[in-house]
């Protein structure tokens, strides 16, 4: 019985294929991406008529509850590239599931100008159907959002590298300005990068300034601390600048202890520092 409602379906898919696609870009012109160019009509059609015609393929021999079966083979690699697609330029999770339960809604409409005298037959096809569309419409929105969650964890990482910058300023010397909270993973990539930084530099001092921090706990002291413990192991001695009186007493209240540690109150006490170390001295030029 599965079988002949398959070819219905099938059946009808294949002979209003053309009529159905037209309805179906009609239905996704509204949808507020479409609006906000982020595909043309043309993509559009063009994208939709390539995934109906593997649709009509796939369901050609009846299948309309296993969608793991080889047929569908083309139609769920279809979708996975059309979610990853959808979410890298910018299309919400619910205008990406659009695009299959619109065609659903589409469809259904046909089902019910072919079968509106079979009652029976026409329940059957539109259950089954359904269910398809249905299952299918849950890969399109599980893929994307592991599109999305894949788009995210690469920004964070790209965000971790910008707002940990190692820059050389002088032969030897490395300033390390940092910015905002910092956590676990964010302390994990600032040790990793001014670790590579010693090593590619050749450099023997290092100053970190925390001007840019807006609270020190003991956390994150203690993640300062290691930091500057591994650069002492590679032979690099560091100067904590930019401690800010708040920040100060703070630390003084917590209880942890900077005695083994260089500070200054500013960057520039710090590099002036550094300079005298290195036994460097910057002078005026005359003119």
């Amino acid at each position: 019985m599965a079988k002949k409602e398959g070819l219905n379906i099938s059946e009808l898919l294949a002979k209003k294929e053309k009529e159905i696609l037209d309805a179906w870009t009609k239905a996704q012109a509204d949808i507020t991406a479409f609006k906000k160019g982020l595909i043309t009509e043309k993509q559009l059609r063009e994208e939709s008529a390539r995934f109906l015609g593997i649709l009509v393929r796939a369901v050609a021999g009846g299948n309309l509850e296993d969608i793991t079966a080889p047929e569908y083979d083309e139609v769920n690699k279809f979708l996975a590239n059309f979610s990853v697609s959808r979410a890298s330029i910018g299309f919400s999770p619910s205008e990406t599931a659009t695009y299959i339960f619109s065609l659903k809604d589409t469809v259904l409409r046909f089902l019910q100008d072919e079968f509106g005298d079979q009652p029976a037959e026409l329940s059957k096809a539109v259950i089954g159907f359904s269910m398809l569309m249905d299952k299918l419409g849950l890969i399109t929105v599980e893929t994307y959002v592991k599109a999305r969650e894949d788009v995210i964890r690469e920004q964070q990482k790209s965000l971790l590298e910008i707002s940990t910058p190692v820059i050389q300023v002088w032969e030897e010397i490395l300033v390390l300005p940092l910015i905002g909270t910092i956590d676990s993973a964010r302390a994990k990539q600032i040790m990793e990068n001014l670790l590579e930084s010693i090593v590619a530099t050749k450099s023997s001092i290092v100053i970190m300034d925390i001007t840019g921090v807006p609270a020190v706990d003991t956390e994150v002291a203690n993640r300062l601390l290691r930091t500057m413990q591994a650069a002492k192991l590679m032979g690099a001695e560091c100067v904590l600048t930019g401690i800010s009186p708040q920040i100060s007493q703070t630390l003084v209240h917590i209880g942890v202890d900077l005695s083994g540690v260089t500070t200054r109150a500013s960057l520039r006490d710090g590099l002036a520092l550094a300079f005298r170390k290195l036994k460097l001295k910057v002078t005026k030029m005359e003119v």
